[in-house]
């Protein structure tokens, strides 16, 4: 469809571009040029109204390729005993979204999703609040998401589930000082 949209887009431009350098080139050469070019246009209105709907036909093409329709790579669909499911990946990476509630060190969580042959791959990009154990938190929200998916959505085929950790917010907490039993006083 982009292939379309550019191609129709490119003929526009052209035709256009074209009869405005004609339409000039006879304006500039002098009043006998462009009364001559009116003169010799009155014999051609089959031709001028057929070129005129040609144009607004292009360009009702134009308009209606610059829309994007559905896409069926955009539903995750399987068979639960017997019947079909599809589910919306927004849908899925909506509901995945909402992991970052379950976790007080994770401040945003933005997950994507990519349908395989057999199943879903998830990568999950978060915002960790600063002090957080991150290797331990990765694990646990990768752990969780492939529960998620396999109890609360049903996928079977839960593919890698990736972290990517964006940013680190906040400062960290200040530890306690150390007891200095080794200081000497006085």
């Amino acid at each position: 469809m982009k292939a379309l949209h550019l191609l129709i887009g490119l003929v526009l431009l052209a035709g256009l571009l074209a009869a405005s350098l004609f339409v000039l080139s006879s304006a500039f050469q002098g009043a006998d040029a462009w009364a001559t070019l009116l003169e010799s246009g009155k014999g051609y209105a089959m031709e001028a109204a057929f070129a005129a709907l040609t144009l607004a036909l292009l360009l009702i093409l134009f308009v209606l390729t610059s829309f994007r329709l559905p896409d069926k790579s955009q539903y995750i669909a399987y068979d639960i005993e017997g019947s079909a499911v599809s589910i919306s990946l927004r849908a899925v990476q909506d509901f995945l979204a909402r992991l970052s509630d379950e976790f007080a060190a994770v401040e945003s969580l933005q997950p994507t999703l990519r349908v395989r042959n057999a199943g879903v791959d998830v990568q999950l990009d978060v915002k960790v609040k600063a002090g957080a154990q991150i290797p331990e938190l990765c694990r646990m929200l990768q752990d969780r998401a492939r529960a998620v998916l396999r109890e609360k959505v049903g996928l079977s085929e839960v593919g890698e589930v990736r972290v990517r950790v964006q940013e680190i917010v906040g400062t960290a907490p200040a530890e306690p000082p150390a007891d200095r039993s080794d200081t000497f006083t006085a």
